[in-house]
């Protein structure tokens, strides 16, 4: 005679004490650190946040495209045992075409998710007159009949900054300062500032990858 199965009641719901300051649907101040493909906060034991498909420390200006996940984690009970489960929210492809195809960007991003709403691209500006310093500016961007990309307005600028512990301010729409990029024991670090939701919290983590992709691409 066959045993039946044993029987399990098995339960889930969202642990939010992984997705730091979150409350209401809003982000309190958080810092960012990159480890390998993975995009850490800097609260202690918990788990990524982010996943790239690329190391980001080994970016080349050979690289064509890369993904980029949002991870939710929620605990799952079975037989009483809880257990951390992880979900990937693909939101961006970070793209950086061939320079043959003239393109609006030499690198923009990709929305694949209904969750991110916009493309946005890259662009290098001088901001001081006889410096050879660059700053970058994040632009909504949609695509035209021919599929091109087409600029509209202004989403963030990060702008290099005189001072040995501070790379790169990062400001908003509105000039205001929402994050620092900084290099904390060798690890790129975000240390951002202001409270945001969901859906710019993703895009500026996005166009921080996208600008550290940028930088490295440089390098070669």
């Amino acid at each position: 005679m066959e045993e039946d199965p044993p029987s399990y009641q098995e339960s889930s719901q969202q642990a939010n004490v992984f997705q730091p300051g979150l409350q209401e649907g809003v982000f309190s101040p958080t810092t960012f650190y990159v480890a390998g493909r993975f995009i850490h906060s800097a609260d202690p034991g918990a788990p990524p946040l982010y996943e790239l498909s690329h190391s980001v420390g080994f970016l080349k200006d050979s690289d064509r495209n890369v993904r980029i996940e949002r991870l939710e984690y929620s605990i799952k009970r079975r037989d009483g045992v809880a257990q951390l489960a992880a979900r990937k929210r693909h939101i961006y492809d970070l793209k950086h075409p061939t320079g043959v195809t003239g393109p609006t960007f030499a690198y923009h991003a990709e929305p694949t998710s209904r969750q991110s709403p916009y493309a946005f691209g890259l662009e290098t500006f001088r901001p001081r007159r006889l410096s050879s310093a660059k700053g970058y500016r994040i632009l909504r961007a949609t695509h035209a009949l021919d599929r091109r990309l087409v600029r509209r307005d202004v989403l963030f600028s990060a702008l290099p900054v005189k001072d040995n512990s501070v790379r790169f301010e990062w400001s908003d729409a509105e000039g205001q300062l929402i994050a620092r990029e900084v290099d904390v024991d060798g690890l790129m670090t975000l240390v951002v500032s202001a409270m945001m939701g969901a859906v710019q919290r993703d895009v500026l983590i996005s166009a921080w990858m996208s600008r550290v992709w940028a930088e490295l691409a440089k390098r070669q």
